[in-house]
């Protein structure tokens, strides 16, 4: 009747004590008396029976609780266990924040190598940028020595051009001297003859003019030749500087347009050489940048998770505490339920060594050991009849049992 009212968590396993009941209390006696007292008596009997039933029950119900308890045991035991479990998530939360850490010091350590890279870079760009200006500054110097070499070599042309105009004149000067000579040596030829003809030759004065002619032509031959192979020997001497002047002048801009050449391959040599160091740049400025963002979002990340883990380490704090409020609170209700079943286990004691007393002494001892149970118990003194639906200790015993039973439910889940 009262096992109803505990929640259906195990079978109680009964012990096998057996409850032995004196027959002769179940005859009624033939004593001549009032009908009344001897229904009051068989309503004692059959209260007395239910008594030892209620009893025989709770006998089930303390190995039942026993049984409980060390379930708890085993569980505390387990959650002592999740304790320690809890408590180590420090240390994993320390060897995370360390690898974080590591990983942040790499990605500092790559950021110092990029950046070194980088710098070298930028002075590798300057150096390339300074070289540049020097070969363009070069390259500037060495058009304008063209440009002059230019001027000086068609200068130099023209001095040639007018050397041979002055060649060509001076030949064309020596033939006209040459014909002026020969005529006027035709007209002297003429006057002396025309002489010879009119004027008569006195045989006492002897005059060579023959002589005198040839002395005059030789001479004027030799002021002729003389003054050509003069000014074929200056023409030739001018003639010979200008072309060796024009040689080396030729040489001069060979060698310069050679140089020319050599600065324009090295320009584009250096111009190809400044676009791979400038894309090279960009991608190490990329690599910094992605290698920044990376680090940021792991930065980031790591926080994150601190904040979760502080968050989770808060938490597992929390239900530790509430676990162990309702360790208490449950140890609490277990002891007081150790007193009371130390209680009626004194009782059932009691009755087991006085079942073979006489029936009257059986039937006292039990209604004392009624009173006295409800009398330690702290609950209110009641008479030994009792109507269905009063409390008792019994009843007492199975609310506790099921105040019990919640709270543990509460804690297992």
């Amino acid at each position: 009747m009262l096992a109803s009212s505990f929640p259906e968590v195990c079978e109680p396993r009964y012990v096998s004590l057996q409850v032995t009941v004196n027959p002769s209390l179940l005859v009624p006696l033939d004593l001549k008396l009032d009908p009344a007292v001897q229904q009051q008596k068989n309503q004692e009997k059959e209260e007395m029976k239910a008594l030892n039933d209620k009893f025989a029950s709770l006998i089930g119900k303390v190995q039942a609780l026993e049984q409980r308890n060390q379930l708890l045991e085993t569980r505390w035991s387990f959650l002592q266990g999740q304790d320690s479990a809890i408590f180590d998530l420090g240390h994993l939360y320390e060897e995370y924040q360390g690898r974080l850490q590591e990983e942040l010091r790499k990605v500092s350590q790559e950021r110092g190598q990029l950046e070194a890279n980088l710098l070298q870079v930028l002075e590798k760009v300057e150096e390339f940028r300074i070289r540049y200006e020097d070969e363009i500054s070069k390259r500037t110097d060495m058009e304008f020595t063209f440009v002059q070499l230019k001027k000086d070599l068609d200068a130099e042309c023209l001095r040639r051009t007018e050397l041979e105009t002055k060649l060509k004149s001076l030949q064309s000067f020596v033939e006209l001297m040459k014909t002026i000579y020969e005529q006027e040596l035709k007209d002297l030829a003429a006057q002396v003859k025309d002489v010879s003809v009119t004027v008569g030759m006195d045989s006492r004065c002897h005059i060579d003019l023959s002589g005198i002619v040839e002395e005059v032509k030789a001479q004027y031959d030799a002021v002729a030749a003389r003054s050509l192979e003069e000014a074929e020997a200056y023409s030739r001497s001018q003639l010979e500087e200008q072309v060796a002047r024009s040689a080396e002048y030729g040489s001069s801009l060979q060698s310069s347009r050679s140089e020319i050449a050599d600065l324009n391959v090295r320009i584009q040599k250096l111009r190809s050489q400044i676009l791979s160091v400038k894309s090279h740049c960009l991608k190490l400025e990329e690599n910094i940048k992605a290698a920044e963002e990376q680090g940021e979002l792991a930065f980031q990340d790591a926080k994150t998770k601190l904040a979760q883990l502080e968050a989770a380490l808060q938490q597992a704090k929390q239900d530790m505490a509430r676990q162990l409020r309702k360790y208490q609170e449950l140890m609490n209700v277990k002891l007081a339920l150790d007193i009371e079943i130390a209680t009626y286990r004194k009782l059932v004691e009691g009755e087991e060594g006085r079942m073979d007393l006489p029936s009257a002494t059986v039937v006292s001892a039990v209604q004392s050991r009624c009173k006295t149970a409800a009398s330690r118990s702290g609950l209110s003194k009641a008479p030994s009849r009792k109507k269905k639906g009063s409390k008792g200790p019994v009843i007492q015993i199975t609310e506790m049992s099921e105040k019990y039973f919640s709270q543990e439910s509460e804690v297992s889940e």
